[in-house]
């Protein structure tokens, strides 16, 4: 070893520079606070949070949160400022005119503001009708044609929280109401005697009303928008960065899970959103103390390392022969990670072990897949395991079916996802899906078209069926999350469509629970069924809760594309506008193969851990002959 002088004075060098380059690193204070905007709601300040604890991570200075509505910030384009709110609500602010989602007014909707992106997060509102005037009417058009200008004072309560729709309604001849706030809506809404409609959230129960359907789009879903003032936006690339991050990442299955914390574990939404932060979003180039330490203490000993490596004579190794240099190891054989060849549409999921069920057969594997001609459409499904599961050793808990009907005029497709929070869910799911086929399959043999039936009494065998299957099992096999409430009884949601197996004409699909039913036209993806099962992770299922079906008739065109998906793939879907949407807008124009498909069910994106299954059905004949 060299000289001891010669190291404490290295040493003493070392520390010196690792001073300098700490202080360097610090960003510093612009003196400027940025204001972080949003709607009054529970969910959209959430969102504030998260993106407020983002920018604070990232080390982007002065950031503070402060609610605002549209018109308070817009009138103040100059201060440091990002806004969260949605599409629609903006552009109301900015023009009377009637919005539409894809309005292209919006980029520059805001002065002074620059669009940073759209989420996936939206709010989907529907019109509920009492009983007495839903007789015939399906759809919102329907209502507005037949009671349009009504001499008995049919009026719809419009509550603050979807204002932005009151034009539409207006326009359409209906007699709308404002209310003044969210107690004055309940009170209208539940006073004796009321009849008439009301708008409110999607999955959201008022009393005996009826929702109604809205194929024309009337009552379109807001997406949530992220604005930054110009100061932000194009003034501070890192804030710039960090906000697009946080839009790309933060999915509705995201902000449910930490609505969940928020309202089941009574955790603060800064808290929580700080948390997400912290896993989600790197810290700041600059060194705060506890980085200044380490890189300190790094420092000194990579001073001690070298001088010693100089110190001494360069190493040998004795071979027959002579003398040679220390040699490399090859490269390590490629890991199966980087072999990963499924599609990756965000930030990734971090390397888990997986582990199989105490017991695998072909029956329960944790993943199936089939595809091919169903009489004049062609197929796709698959259903895979998800992360949470195959870490736990558990069995898949989705299930899916599809057959043609006995006399051949119909193709019936069925989408199960068990209740995690029970135990048997995988048997619950298996059994629903098998009874509905059949269940279909035997009332199709009246005669009677689908798209008249009491889809009531239809699902009614399948859950009677269910509750008789599984009111006897016991305790859940080995391997079995037993942390499940012992007196929740297994259940299932359920999804089910029925097409014409030849040609055009008219098609249904019914639902129970957040499993949903999508149609896909010309790249624009449709909820029809399956959505809005009562939010946070709560949803309708099977046995029971038939009250909650939904029910919805479509029309079925060549060039179309129904998609019938649990949730845990409707997730990366959200209503058509997010990465993992516009890519199968472009590859599912045609069936995919197999492999293909399955790639793309099982897509990559971290906090995505549920159970996949999807069905998918187009409209005509694609799959080549088999030579």
């Amino acid at each position: 070893m060299g000289p001891p002088g010669r190291v404490r004075t290295s040493a003493v060098a070392a520390l010196v520079i690792g001073f300098a380059v700490a202080g360097c690193g610090g960003s510093g204070d612009s003196g400027r606070q940025i204001i972080v905007n949003a709607r009054a709601g529970e969910r959209e300040q959430l969102v504030a949070e998260i993106y407020a604890a983002a920018l604070d991570r990232a080390g982007v200075d002065g950031v503070a949160k402060k609610v605002a509505e549209v018109a308070d910030y817009a009138k103040q384009p100059d201060d440091a400022r990002v806004a969260v709110d949605y599409d629609l609500d903006v552009l109301v602010a900015a023009s009377p005119a009637p919005p539409t989602p894809d309005d292209r007014r919006l980029p520059t909707a805001l002065p002074g503001h620059t669009l940073v992106g759209r989420t996936a997060i939206q709010s989907r509102a529907v019109l509920v009708v009492s009983p007495s005037l839903q007789q015939g009417v399906r759809t919102i058009a329907e209502f507005a044609q037949r009671y349009q200008n009504d001499i008995a004072g049919v009026t719809v309560l419009v509550p603050p929280e979807f204002g932005v729709f009151k034009r539409a309604l207006t326009d359409r001849g209906l007699d709308v109401r404002d209310q003044a706030d969210q107690a004055a809506f309940d009170a209208a809404l539940t006073g004796s005697g009321f009849t008439g409609g009301a708008i409110v959230p999607d999955g959201s129960k008022k009393g005996d009303l009826v929702t109604l359907g809205d194929l024309d789009n009337i009552l379109p879903p807001r997406t949530l928008s992220v604005f930054a003032s110009d100061q932000v936006a194009k003034g501070d690339p890192e804030a710039e960065r960090v906000l697009q991050k946080v839009t790309d990442t933060l999915t509705p299955q995201v902000v449910d899970r930490l609505l969940t914390e928020v309202k089941n574990n009574g955790k603060r939404p800064a808290d929580v959103a700080r948390d997400w932060a912290g896993d989600n979003v790197p810290t700041s180039s600059g060194f705060p103390l506890a980085q200044m330490i380490l890189a300190l203490l790094l420092g000194g000993a990579a001073a001690f390392t070298v001088l010693y490596l100089l110190s001494r004579r360069p190493s040998t190794t004795a071979v027959r022969g002579g003398r040679q240099s220390d040699v490399a190891t090859p490269d390590a054989p490629q890991s199966a990670a980087t072999r990963d060849t499924r599609v990756v549409v965000g930030p990734e999921p971090r390397p888990i072990a997986v582990h199989l069920p105490w017991s695998t057969t072909s029956a329960d594997a944790g993943l199936a897949l089939d595809g091919g001609l169903v009489k004049g459409t062609t197929v796709r499904a698959a259903t895979v395991r998800g992360r949470t599961h195959s870490f736990r050793g558990e069995t898949r808990q989705d299930a899916y079916g599809v057959r043609l009907s006995s006399d051949e005029r119909w193709v019936i497709a069925v989408v199960a996802d068990g209740l995690g929070s029970a135990r048997h869910a995988e048997i619950a799911s298996t059994v629903a899906v098998r009874a509905a086929l059949d269940g279909i399959d035997s009332a199709l043999r009246s005669g009677e078209r689908p798209q008249s039936w009491d889809w009531k009494s239809v699902l009614a065998y399948v859950s009677d069926t269910v509750r008789r299957t599984t009111e006897s099992l016991g305790s859940p096999r080995p391997g079995t999350n037993t942390e499940r409430a012992p007196s929740a009884r297994p259940g299932t949601t359920l999804t089910v469509a029925v097409l014409p197996s030849e040609g055009e004409g008219q098609a249904v699909c019914a639902a129970v629970g957040d499993s949903p039913a999508i149609l896909v036209t010309g790249g624009r993806w449709q909820a029809l069924a399956g959505e809005g099962g009562g939010g946070d992770n709560v949803t309708a299922a099977i046995p029971g809760d038939l009250a909650d079906i939904q029910v919805q008739v479509f029309s079925w065109r060549a060039g179309d594309l129904l998609v019938l998906s649990s949730d845990g793939f409707a997730a990366g879907v959200a209503g058509g506008l997010t990465p993992l949407t516009q890519r199968l807008s472009q590859t599912w124009r045609t069936p995919p193969s197999l492999v293909d498909f399955v790639r793309e069910v099982d897509f990559r994106l971290s906090t995505f851990d549920d159970d996949r299954t999807v069905v998918a059905i187009w409209a005509g004949r694609h799959d080549t002959a088999v030579p």
